[in-house]
């Protein structure tokens, strides 16, 4: 079969990705199969916590039609690019580098109306022509669903796993359930769920309040034969300290059970 020179180049790039790939220590995509579930604050979480381990780290939002890892992180300005025109991630922190689409945009409000091709052309361009450096834990912050964005690094980012993250309304976990059969049908590892909204801190009180019931994860994560990696708390006071504060509740509440829970979290990857 004759080689055309578009092979030739599809090839270059599919050897340059892995390259780069190989670069970037251990992989997440974080995801989940429904919206509103707390994903992205999650995602962001976890990454700024392996940072502050002093694990050099990389969180890339691959979600185009709602990018809010910068806002998750309190982050402004415009991502550059360096000589030779790969993009350069924002140093949030000495050993955090993020790239959101967001970063991109003239207008943090502007709505992309992008299809899939085009959406699956970004996500190889983000991970192979970005001047990521040399990583120990690369997220990967994916729109909720199983949709082009999550099949697009699924194919493409070899050694992933997915951290999966759910509530335990019914309808969550009808949605998480999708996700695992996605996940599987497509070789990604579950490295293990997690239930976000395990409970209400009492900003009053301080107990515990349960919001869904706990035994819907459980039962979920045992039939599904996955690890239930967390319970994260609703921490009304530390949210309102971290939006006050401009920070993201690691930092500005790091005493608070969302925190605590976060740290724990970040310790078993």
């Amino acid at each position: 079969m004759l080689t055309t020179v578009g092979d030739l180049d599809r090839r270059l790039r599919q050897r340059e990705l892995d390259e780069k790939l190989l670069g970037m220590g251990r992989k997440y995509l974080i995801m989940s199969g429904k919206g509103g579930v707390g994903k992205t604050t999650i995602a962001a979480s976890l990454a700024l916590a392996k940072a502050r381990e002093g694990k050099r780290t990389g969180i890339l939002d691959i979600d185009f039609h709602g990018p809010n890892l910068p806002g998750a992180l309190y982050m402004e300005g415009r991502v550059r690019a360096g000589d030779d025109g790969k993009l350069i991630p924002t140093e949030y922190h000495p050993n955090l580098f993020v790239l959101s689409l967001q970063q991109l945009l003239g207008n943090p409000d502007e709505a992309v109306l992008w299809r899939g091709p085009r959406k699956m052309r970004a996500i190889l361009q983000f991970l192979s022509d970005t001047a990521w450096p040399g990583l120990d834990y690369f997220f990967i912050d994916s729109p909720p669903g199983t949709g082009d964005e999550a099949l697009t690094v699924a194919r493409n980012v070899p050694g992933l796993q997915a951290i999966l993250v759910t509530t335990g309304h019914s309808l969550s976990l009808s949605d998480a359930a999708k996700a695992v059969g996605f996940l599987r049908s497509t070789g990604v590892g579950i490295f293990g769920v997690v239930d976000s909204l395990g409970f209400m801190v009492c900003p009053n009180c301080g107990e515990d309040l349960v919001i869904h019931r706990k035994e819907g994860v459980e039962a979920f994560a045992a039939r599904e034969n996955i690890p239930l990696l967390a319970r994260l708390p609703l921490d009304v006071d530390a949210q309102k300290r971290s939006e006050n504060m401009g920070k993201p509740m690691l930092e500005a509440a790091p005493a608070s059970r969302f925190s605590q829970e976060i740290i724990k979290l970040a310790e078993k990857l």
